[in-house]
């Protein structure tokens, strides 16, 4: 009976040391199930306020660029709807075009421009100005 006991008491020992084993193991991943819930709902919390922020910004931005907001701001400026002759396009070879909607007539010409010479090369062929770089970065 002797090795009867002593055999009970080692499976009963080792039974009790995987018990403890699997109950520390079960606490760590609740533990870990808790903190990954906690981390999940700031990451929501998160994406709710970028999202109520973008949908802010879509309404101010749609507010921004309503025809009679933009009317407003043009008025402020200075600025109206294009004259003939006022619009260019720029080719990939960034030689000026004159827009092909808009002609440049010789009533819209303003006051002491000359009209070119045939011999002249067509405007609308000008190569755009170049700035130089030290004034474009403000340094004199």
């Amino acid at each position: 009976m002797g090795t009867l006991s002593r055999e009970w008491a080692i499976s009963m020992a080792f039974s009790l040391v995987l018990l403890l084993v699997f109950g520390l193991g079960l606490v760590w991943l609740n533990i870990e199930r808790v903190d990954l819930a906690y981390e999940l709902n700031k990451m929501q919390r998160q994406i709710d306020e970028v999202e109520a922020l973008a949908a802010k910004l879509e309404v101010e931005r749609n507010t921004l660029i309503t025809p009679s907001r933009l009317r407003e701001v043009a008025r402020d400026y200075g600025l109206g709807p294009a004259r003939p002759g006022q619009i260019r396009r720029v080719g990939p070879d960034g030689a000026v075009e004159a827009s092909p909607l808009v002609a440049i007539s010789d009533d819209s010409r303003p006051k002491g421009q000359a009209k070119a010479s045939p011999d002249a090369p067509p405007a609308a062929k000008t190569k755009p100005r170049e700035k130089s770089r030290a004034k474009a970065v403000g340094t004199p």
